[in-house]
């Protein structure tokens, strides 16, 4: 006869197995999701989805998805992906009582525990944060800090006439050096020193492992059961990246407080009202920030101000090289339009209408932003794309997904900037405004403006002074994993100096 222990063993093992059985058969055909498209294994667990993100594969998984299932995919148990110009307008461009506030659990606060800009699910909080730093990232802010900015790209160009004889560039890592370096003058008063010693501040690759830690670390939180156990399983290694970033951004803030408010960056512009030394929460008419939110904010900008620019650049320049007709007419475009290096400035390269085509079609096809901004619906669920969606349940438009998808662009799959000229008959049905690269709505990219000066600036100043040949190694360069970024191998060029441009 079974003894007790064995019997009640069993026991647990049935009704776990019963329990089970019945979350599998309740999330396929009871559900209030069960009526949206999806592969099965992924309707009943987190596992695919979160598996997928570990690989840095979620963009071509969801790819697939959307070419099997169409505009909108369940992709875990309350979890819906779209893939439409729509779907962006209802997730992300509503405001007041209805909008879709931040699925905290993919927002990750810093170590500090206070939230910044991007984490703050707080209505009130983030546009209290926004506010203090729009002026920092507004026309007049721009218009004070173009110089510091053309000192940073002169730099770059002066750094490429130096490399031009050893043969083949990084220009991926050229960009990097430059974006880096605005961003750090304008958060901390100082450059990193990138474009001086030609080579990545030990800090900035800190940056980009910190960036993995937050996979590892949004993965585990999709599992609360097994969330303490889980981040004992993740290397302390990893999670350590993330905490040093976190604390040599922090110092670096100490340090450009000691400087005042006379320069016209971020930091003065969120000084404007002052500083409290005191932590906690603050009202939004207060237009204050305490010491540990100007800490978490300076953590996310130098993510934020630098490497997507970069990726945008390298990527834009990658697809450039690819298509030496298009190339050839921007750089005609620049080369006529411009007869010195002085003439190059921010309010000159905003005219240049095939140059911001390219820089459109470049954001497309190798968007910064890859994967989507996961929302929850209002109270009592809401519309998308006109679907139903109950509350409860995260949502998000995909980046990559949206952009390469043949029912938003024609030939998607194809680099065409004549697309966003409007003079190409192939592209009229083209649905231009299902391309957000910085999001849109109250929570859209704050610093949409600075990137495009910045990308304009640095393409022609770049196709100014130089020619451009991509070489055999980095012919699929564009073949990367995803990590929330891009995980950019080297892009290597040949770069041949015009003598007459210098």
């Amino acid at each position: 006869m079974p003894s007790l222990s064995k019997l009640v063993a069993v026991g647990l093992l049935v009704a776990v197995f019963l329990h089970r059985l019945y979350r599998i058969i309740y999330l396929l055909y009871l559900s209030p999701l069960r009526s949206f498209p999806g592969p099965k294994l992924w309707a009943c667990s987190r596992l695919p989805l979160q598996f997928s993100m570990l690989r840095g594969r979620v963009h071509k998984d969801f790819m697939n998805l959307h070419k099997q299932y169409g505009p909108v995919a369940r992709v875990s148990p309350n979890q819906l992906a779209f893939f439409t110009a729509q779907s962006f307008q209802d997730i992300y461009n509503r405001t007041g009582s209805r909008n879709f506030k931040k699925d905290r659990t993919y927002y990750e606060s810093p170590p500090n525990g206070v939230d910044h800009l991007v984490c703050a699910v707080d209505d009130a909080v983030h546009l209290r944060h926004r506010k203090l730093l729009a002026w920092g990232f507004s026309g007049e802010g721009l218009r004070t800090q173009e110089s510091l900015v053309m000192r940073h790209v002169d730099a770059f160009i002066q750094g490429l006439d130096k490399e031009t004889p050893r043969g083949k560039v990084d220009i991926c890592a050229w960009f990097t050096y430059t974006t880096f370096d605005i961003t750090g003058d304008l958060m901390f008063g100082e450059p990193f020193g990138c474009l001086q010693e030609s080579r990545l501040h030990p800090w900035i690759q800190l940056t980009f492992n910190a960036i993995k830690a937050l996979v590892f670390i949004g993965a585990a939180k999709q599992f609360p059961a097994f969330y303490a156990v889980l981040m004992r399983i993740i290397p302390k290694s990893i999670l350590q990246k993330g905490i040093d970033h976190f604390n040599l951004s922090a110092e670096k803030v100490d340090k450009r407080l000691g400087m005042g408010t006379a320069r016209p960056d971020f930091m003065s512009a969120m000084l404007k009202n002052g500083l409290s030394e005191k932590d906690g929460h603050y009202q939004e008419n207060e237009k204050i920030m305490s010491r540990a939110e100007l800490h978490s904010n300076a953590y996310i900008l130098i993510i934020a101000g630098s490497e997507t620019s970069a990726t945008a650049l390298s990527g834009i320049t990658y697809y450039l090289c690819k298509h030496p007709i298009v190339l050839q007419r921007l750089l005609t475009e620049i080369r006529t339009c411009f007869s010195a290096d002085a003439d190059i400035n921010f309010n000159s390269t905003a005219q240049l209408s095939y140059l911001n085509a390219v820089i459109e079609e470049g954001l497309r096809v190798y968007p910064p932003l890859v994967t989507g901004l996961c929302r929850l619906p209002p109270p009592g669920g809401d519309i998308v794309d006109g679907h139903f969606v109950p509350e409860g349940t995260t949502v998000a438009t995909h980046c990559y997904v949206t952009f390469h998808s043949p029912s938003n662009f024609n030939l998607p799959e194809e680099f065409i900037p004549e697309r966003w000229l409007g003079t190409d008959k192939r592209f009229a049905n083209d649905k231009r405004e299902a391309l957000q690269p910085f999001s849109l709505g109250p929570r859209g990219c704050l610093g949409k403006n600075l990137a495009y000066a910045e990308i304009r600036l640095m393409l022609s100043k770049l196709l100014y002074h130089f020619d451009i040949e991509l070489r055999p190694e980095s012919a699929t360069w564009t073949d990367q994993d995803v990590y929330y970024l891009w995980a950019k191998p080297p892009l290597m060029v040949n770069l041949t100096k015009r003598v007459d441009a210098f």
